[in-house]
């Protein structure tokens, strides 16, 4: 995660460097003798802590007998992991067609058309793969498979531009009359109020099929800027009020080369903060991920301006918020020691007009894990963040500290099982009435009421 801009092929990546036991590692090397060793100690239908099977990791890795042996071992081919997704999927996603065919031919009979094919259909789309669509179609999954959004072949199409695979899908048979047009209207997009209970926020429009993060309204509620992941490059995305109809998103930063996340809006709302990867000159090789920002203009936004050597350094910078005051908080990698490269948290005054020197968050925020996606509160009253600590209850947690009367922080307390969970929870953000929180989990956009808060501050 660190040798990449956050999000770009995060699943990959945290697929290849989980904390998984040394039997999915061996798998994924193609250590065959080595894993009949192991496999004296356990089951080969062993599942990970995400619920993937050593059929994943041999798809996934590409590991053409490692995936033979474990068939003539007799693993269980369509096992699914926490999210439902099975090896099959695993192949449709990693474009390994080889897979694939072999996959389809150990199934016992056609109920899987039925059950994945929605979400198969999905992935190929996301990945503007025809040569998949086509061979879903060959071989009879239906062009109207709905997925567990409910969206069907082509509305996954339509929504991500992939016209090509649009036309094809009408070409054979895909119902034009089941894609939904969803409208939104009013606060919050016109969602019901969470509670609570944490619930995704604006599915199908804003959380889709596609993988969202990092969310932020404009104090008037009247904007919303997000980040998407498109086939491991990131991009932000935006869509407003007008009226009392929100616009659909549209792109407002992206680039061929680098990725563009996390924004977040300064103080004034005059400028929009975001983490890139860009070469300062904008024209060169990628670099390390740095704090950058646009200008709020007549027409727009300006070209992309560096934050700054106060803020930004030869290593990695994520994640800004600000206080009302415009003192930054984010997290960086850059002064931590060199045998243990984890994230902490800073931040950075504005005086006249320029950050300051970044200081370090004491102990109460800070270990020796890794401490990134600071929300700082306003008043500066509390902050969130996400951390991964043994204790936690997933790969990732959030966690919040509150400011105490004589200026310190109190010690960070995890957020619970109303907000984490055996995943990965990111991105914080309150709104600016302090009614709702957002972040990310499951490729998703959540909220969740600050109700929540009273609770952990006791």
């Amino acid at each position: 995660m660190k040798s990449q801009i956050r999000f770009s092929a995060f699943l990959l990546l945290c697929f290849l460097t989980s904390n998984a036991q040394n039997i999915y590692r061996t798998a994924c090397q193609g250590n065959i003798s080595r894993l009949d060793s192991l496999l004296q100690k356990t089951t080969v239908n062993t599942q990970d802590n995400r619920g993937r099977s050593l059929l994943h990791w041999a798809v996934a890795c590409n590991q053409k007998e490692v995936f033979g042996h474990l068939l003539q071992k007799g693993i269980t081919p369509n096992l699914e992991d926490e999210e439902g997704v099975t090896p099959l999927f695993m192949a449709v996603r990693f474009k390994r067609m080889e897979f694939f065919n072999q996959l389809v031919r150990l199934e016992t009979d056609t109920s899987w058309k039925q059950k994945y094919g929605g979400q198969l259909f999905a992935k190929a789309i996301l990945n503007k793969d025809t040569v998949f669509v086509q061979k879903l179609t060959e071989i009879g999954v239906s062009v109207n498979s709905k997925n567990k959004r409910g969206s069907t072949p082509l509305e996954v199409a339509l929504k991500t531009n992939a016209t090509k695979i649009a036309d094809f899908l009408k070409a054979n048979g895909a119902d034009e009359t089941l894609v939904r047009n969803l409208i939104v209207k009013g606060a919050y997009m016109g969602q019901k109020s969470p509670g609570t209970v944490s619930t995704i926020f604006a599915p199908n429009v804003i959380s889709t099929e596609e993988y969202e993060f990092g969310s932020v309204f404009n104090k008037a509620g009247t904007e919303f800027y997000y980040g998407v992941d498109v086939n491991g490059k990131t991009e932000i995305r935006y869509s407003e009020l007008q009226g009392d109809t929100w616009t659909s998103p549209k792109i407002i930063l992206s680039h061929k080369q680098y990725g563009y996340n996390d924004p977040f809006l300064s103080p004034d709302e005059n400028r929009l903060y975001f983490i890139s990867n860009s070469a300062m000159d904008g024209k060169g090789e990628q670099k390390d991920i740095d704090i950058w920002y646009v200008n709020r203009t007549g027409s727009g936004w300006s070209e992309p301006v560096n934050a700054g050597p106060n803020i930004n350094t030869s290593n990695e910078e994520y994640y800004i918020s600000f206080t009302k005051d415009g003192t930054m908080y984010f997290s960086t990698d850059a002064y931590s020691d060199e045998n243990n490269r984890n994230h902490d948290i800073y931040y950075s005054k504005f005086v006249n007009g320029e950050f300051q020197k970044a200081i370090r968050l004491d102990d109460a925020i800070n270990t020796n894990a890794y401490e990134a996606d600071v929300f700082v509160a306003p008043d500066e009253s509390y902050i969130i963040f996400c951390a991964m600590r043994s204790e936690g209850m997933g790969r990732g947690d959030l966690y919040i500290s509150f400011k105490k009367e004589d200026g310190s922080w109190s010690q960070s307390v995890n957020m619970g099982d109303a907000i984490n969970t055996e995943g990965h929870e990111l991105c914080p953000f309150v709104t600016h009435d302090g009614k709702y929180l957002f972040y990310t989990s499951k490729q998703d956009i959540y909220w969740v009421s600050t109700a929540v808060f009273k609770l952990l501050k006791k």
